[in-house]
């Protein structure tokens, strides 16, 4: 069940990306940031009232944590990454979102404790040779003049390492903080941030000649990604080490680079296909590397005690 919800939340953040192109065809990248994470803080707004007693008895170390994520981890890199998706594409976000998982395992490792194994380095390696190729088509634009994308790409790549501190900052605090609660204080801590920041730009009056689809990919954005994904990242992380998380990552590219070509009409080209492959040699490094940690019967053993229920 674990694995199959580290797939799922995966594949709906590699969703994400494609998603954002369509509403960008309709919103700015400020309009959008705020909208998104309004609509999200409406989903989330009756679960942090119905837990006001449990948050009320939370550590300032765990607001501390929270505050960081919300800010450092989620609304930043959002706002970098609609940002840089604008100069650049979706399936460039969804690729160079492969920097996340390796500052994962590297934070993790300094900071968090956690024991770099061979198998867990295979499954890294090969993830991030696979998003670079995509991202790169090849050696050849490494070496090469910078595009006029650069700028574009440099903000995606920084949106990944940023992502990172989503799940280095938040698994200390899932030591204490319901997984639920967690993803919804975070969220409503981001928008605030974000509507301090874009409410003076917000052009509200453009919002309504947006369109049907970028309406429809801001709800999807809202309620697939920042709820039921969020949500579902951090049940995950309240069980298991950031770092066998961060290995399905790489889920995302292939997601975001099959629904870039499907609904932005952005090329796969051989590169593509190929740097596909090594991110799902990855994505099988990292699913034995949990089987071998699993106990009796295919259930993962327990990082933790459950964080404590309400009374």
């Amino acid at each position: 069940m674990t694995a199959f919800l580290l797939v799922l939340t995966n594949a709906i953040g590699g969703s994400t990306y494609p998603a954002a192109g369509v509403v960008l065809r309709g919103f700015s990248q400020k309009d959008a940031l705020f909208l998104r994470l309004a609509l999200a803080s409406v989903l989330f707004s009756p679960f942090v009232w119905r837990a006001r007693r449990r948050l009320s008895r939370l550590r300032e170390r765990d607001w501390a944590l929270m505050l960081g994520v919300g800010v450092l981890g989620y609304a930043l890199p959002l706002g970098l990454g609609l940002y840089g998706q604008s100069l650049s594409s979706a399936t460039s976000a969804s690729l160079l979102i492969g920097v996340e998982p390796v500052s994962i395992v590297a934070l993790s490792c300094l900071f968090l404790g956690e024991r770099m194994t061979a198998l867990k380095g295979a499954a890294l390696a090969a993830g991030f040779c696979g998003a670079a190729l995509i991202a790169f088509q090849g050696l050849s634009p490494i070496f090469g003049a910078p595009s006029g994308r650069l700028v574009g790409d440099l903000l995606l790549a920084a949106q990944g390492a940023f992502w990172s501190l989503y799940t280095v900052l938040g698994k200390p605090a899932l030591e204490r903080v319901e997984p639920m609660d967690m993803t919804a204080v975070t969220t409503l801590i981001a928008f605030a941030a974000t509507a301090a920041w874009a409410a003076p730009g917000l052009s509200a009056s453009a919002w309504r000649g947006a369109g049907l689809g970028p309406w429809a990919a801001l709800v999807y954005l809202a309620a697939g990604g920042s709820f039921f994904g969020a949500w579902i990242w951090n049940a995950v992380l309240s069980r298991v080490e950031p770092s066998r998380s961060a290995n399905y990552i790489f889920l995302q590219p292939l997601v975001g680079a099959a629904l870039g070509a499907g609904l932005l009409g952005e090329r796969i080209t051989g590169w593509t296909a190929a740097g596909g492959v090594l991110v799902a040699a990855g994505m099988w490094a990292a699913s034995r590397g949990e089987a071998a940690s699993a106990g009796v019967g295919g259930q993962l053993a327990p990082e933790r005690e459950a964080p404590q229920q309400a009374a």
